[in-house]
């Protein structure tokens, strides 16, 4: 999922920086698509993660690994 978001920043970046003419601005406009993407996929991960460790973790992590794919 890291290369993923990795591919996906780059280009949202690459966008940003082609529809805004300053650095600054089109870091701002990158930063209104970047935090919430971070935030939807640090809730999936620790979503995971709690799922790993709970004491029915096979079943909590099958139905997050189908939730989300």
């Amino acid at each position: 999922m890291g290369a993923d978001l990795a591919m996906r920043d780059g280009a949202d970046l690459a966008h940003a920086l082609i529809d805004n003419p300053a650095v600054d601005q089109a870091i701002k406009a990158y930063e209104k698509v970047l935090l919430p993407c971070s935030v939807e996929a640090a809730e999936g991960e620790a979503e995971g993660i709690g799922g790993a460790f709970a004491p029915d973790s096979a079943a909590q992590t099958l139905a997050h690994m189908t939730q989300h794919h």
